[in-house]
């Protein structure tokens, strides 16, 4: 089992940060679309509906279900900047491990795009339960139940637990404040609505704790908001995906979730699972002022007739 503090870097050539310092294949596509040639415009319509079919392609081949010329293909690939369709290639491959949905997305999923091939149809929804459970499973197996009894321990006796998470990292952030806060206090947003994350950030001190939930393709601000937690020495616990290469070290509480599906998108059932074992840890860990506060949640849900 990996290390949950060693430096993700190593685990790929390129880091996820320098993919995004470049602009993306779809990008340069629509960057230049105006100035393409017919045959080229055909060509880029084809790698826009499903630019991740690039990296699995030949030259040859996919000229051939553009219906245009490999040179087309030659130029199409150098007019975008690219040296020649090796690297061209390549960069759909990394928009495949860290970039849009699109890249995942099988032929003939938009329309317009390459017909799908018939005797591939979507897989079903046994499929797609089976890939959940198999989520979970090679979650468990890549986590250390030590580091979660420690993490748990972080979160009993912080003096604030601050959540944060962007995109769809953003709803498992709510939701492990969601779960935190039944049996403990003070378990805030690190950013609340209108406001920036420095101005939250300049109360963080040793005593705080930050859970910081970055599934992949995560924002520049969560980049440069783990860099300034490591710099301010707020311990962290982070919550985050098996696949994608993490900018800089990660924090000694990390936890890795697949996240990986049979769709276009990414499936969450693993990092709500960590979450939901990190609050499991913690509710014995508050003891008797931990039951003490769910029954006055209690006591509030009737007198306010919530539920």
């Amino acid at each position: 089992m990996k290390q949950a503090n060693e430096s993700l870097t190593h685990a790929a050539p390129r880091s996820a940060s320098a993919d995004a310092a470049e602009p993306s294949l779809t990008a340069r596509i629509r960057d230049r679309y105006d100035e393409l040639t017919p045959t080229e415009r055909q060509l880029a319509d084809v790698i826009l509906a499903c630019p991740g079919e690039l990296s699995g392609y030949s030259a040859t081949e996919l000229a051939g279900r553009a219906g245009v010329s490999k040179m087309t293909v030659s130029r199409l690939v150098r007019r975008l900047g690219y040296a020649g369709f090796e690297e061209a290639r390549l960069a759909a491959r990394r928009g495949g491990d860290w970039g849009s949905p699109l890249f995942l997305l099988p032929p003939g999923a938009l329309p317009g795009g390459p017909a799908a091939i018939p005797e591939a149809g979507p897989p079903s929804l046994d499929a797609h339960f089976q890939r959940s459970a198999e989520a979970l499973a090679a979650t468990a197996r890549q986590t250390d139940p030590a580091l979660l009894s420690q993490a748990a321990r972080a979160l009993a006796d912080a003096r604030r637990v601050w959540v944060c998470g962007a995109r769809n990292s953003a709803f498992l952030a709510g939701y492990a404040r969601w779960q935190f806060i039944q049996v403990r206090g003070e378990v805030h947003h690190l950013a609340a609505v209108g406001e920036t994350m420095a101005e939250t950030l300049a109360d963080l001190g040793p005593g705080d704790l930050l859970v910081l939930v970055g599934i992949r393709r995560r924002p520049p601000a969560i980049v440069r908001l783990l860099h300034a937690v490591r710099e301010r020495a707020i311990p962290t616990i982070l919550i985050a995906d098996s696949h994608s290469a993490l900018e800089g070290p990660a924090p000694p509480l990390t936890f890795r979730c697949e996240t990986r599906s049979l769709a276009a998108l990414d499936t969450h059932v693993a990092a709500m699972a960590v979450i939901h074992a990190l609050a499991a840890e913690l509710i014995p860990l508050t003891g008797e002022a931990g039951r003490a506060r769910i029954r006055a949640i209690e006591d509030l849900h009737d007198r306010l007739g919530e539920l």
